[in-house]
């Protein structure tokens, strides 16, 4: 997981459903030029913004010259994952980026305007490739020459475009300018298809390219959309999780199911103090140690705490792991030194190893009690509740296993020591 998660680029905006429009004239005349005293000037930003440090536009190639001027080319690594796609491609490699964004980095809030029917609208490029799509119909109004005036709000659906949430400032990056956002919402969910619990569908184009692939599709009619947790789309992104207690007590974060990575765990994470549509990642994988990312989304601090990891068990042999994760073998586990209270089982170290396979030994007392047959057996963690038993010894297994019989006496059923 990353914090990037719905930090829309505000170069990106809905397209209105309209068909059987035309574009405006090809040959419209640009804003700017390679002449000096024609090129248009930006203030300089205070920080470095998502396209990195401003810098001169026109020191790059021209771009966007056979419909609308005032873009050029970027090379592609300095344009990040959450940008590409927004931007056409240069034939030459690169993006073709409006020469606003390129003269401040990135770093730029679009002008208001009024657009269609009188509404809120702001200017964004013609050299945006769904700017242009709709070039024809766009007002200009208080724009540049090469730019058009983007509703608010789509005047056929009244659903937001979220042109006028999209932008960028040096105090809370993408969305709202405040990291984390207060104030209204920025985008109201219920103006957009449910999805999932806690969850709308969000137009693809408004979501970072890099984290397309971990979001879920929206059903049809949407499937041009991804669904994305309610928490993301009222903040633009800028928010922090609420704290809660995850696997064994570790620290985690309130996140929503309807994020794969989130859904693909529900069986072993809970639900702690989150929202019905929630589930508490932890801050640190359990098992390694390694961050989940899952405390560092949006404006999120950071974890309070470092890796705890779960409790040991079977006298530093055995990990205690939620019930949850031990699946099928939940029933052949104990509770061992877990602490109480918090549905751990102790599952044996040597289990967690890839391609575990037991080695074959042969019993001592068993089989001299009740036959021969009863001979070949497996070494298994002697902290398993199956094998903590007085009548099965080491019998030259390691220390901390025992030879657990292949068969039951004194009926022969098979154990399970021997199994798959």
């Amino acid at each position: 997981m990353r914090p990037a998660l719905l930090a829309a680029s505000f170069v990106s905006i809905v397209s209105l459903a309209i068909t059987g429009c035309q574009v405006g004239d090809p040959n419209a005349s640009p804003n700017g030029g390679d002449d000096d005293d024609e090129r248009e000037t930006w203030p300089a930003p205070a920080c470095d913004g998502p396209l990195g440090a401003a810098r001169d536009p026109y020191a790059l190639t021209e771009c966007c010259t056979d419909f609308v001027g005032g873009a050029h080319c970027v090379p592609s690594d300095d344009v990040p994952g959450i940008l590409q796609g927004r931007f056409a491609e240069c034939a030459g490699g690169g993006y073709c980026v409006p020469d606003p964004l390129i003269a401040t980095g990135g770093v730029y809030t679009p002008p208001s305007c009024t657009s269609l029917q009188g509404a809120e609208g702001v200017c964004l490029s013609g050299c945006i490739p769904e700017v242009t799509d709709y070039w024809g119909i766009l007002p200009q109004d208080t724009c540049d020459d090469d730019e058009r005036c983007v509703p608010c709000v789509n005047p056929l659906d009244g659903m937001t475009t979220g042109a006028c949430e999209l932008k960028y400032t040096c105090e809370g990056g993408f969305g709202s300018g405040t990291c984390p956002h207060t104030g209204p919402d920025l985008v109201d969910p219920t103006t957009l298809p449910a999805c999932e619990p806690g969850a709308h569908c969000l137009p693809t184009m408004l979501v970072p390219a890099d984290m397309l692939e971990r979001l879920a599709d929206c059903p049809a009619p949407n499937t041009a959309s991804k669904c994305v947790p309610d928490d993301f789309i009222r903040t633009g992104g800028n928010f922090v999780p609420p704290t809660c207690d995850s696997v064994a007590g570790a620290e985690g974060r309130c996140l929503s199911k309807a994020l794969p990575e989130v859904e693909s765990q529900a069986a072993l994470l809970p639900q702690s103090t989150c929202a019905a549509d929630q589930l508490c990642v932890p801050c640190f994988n359990p098992l390694d140690q390694s961050d989940t990312g899952a405390c560092h989304l949006a404006c999120d601090p950071g974890p309070a705490e470092g890796p705890t990891g779960l409790p040991a068990c079977c006298s530093g042999r055995g990990t205690c792991v939620p019930r949850s994760a031990a699946g099928a073998n939940a029933d052949r586990l104990g509770v061992d030194e877990c602490p109480e209270g918090q549905d751990l089982l102790c599952a044996p170290n040597v289990f967690l190893e890839p391609g575990f396979q037991p080695q074959t030994c042969e019993t001592g007392l068993i089989q001299n009690l009740f036959g021969a047959q009863y001979a070949e057996g497996r070494c298994l963690p002697e902290c398993l509740p199956d094998v903590d038993n007085f009548l099965i010894g080491q019998d030259g297994c390691a220390d901390g296993m025992k030879c657990a019989p292949c068969l039951t006496p004194p009926f022969g059923q098979p154990s399970g020591a021997c199994g798959p």
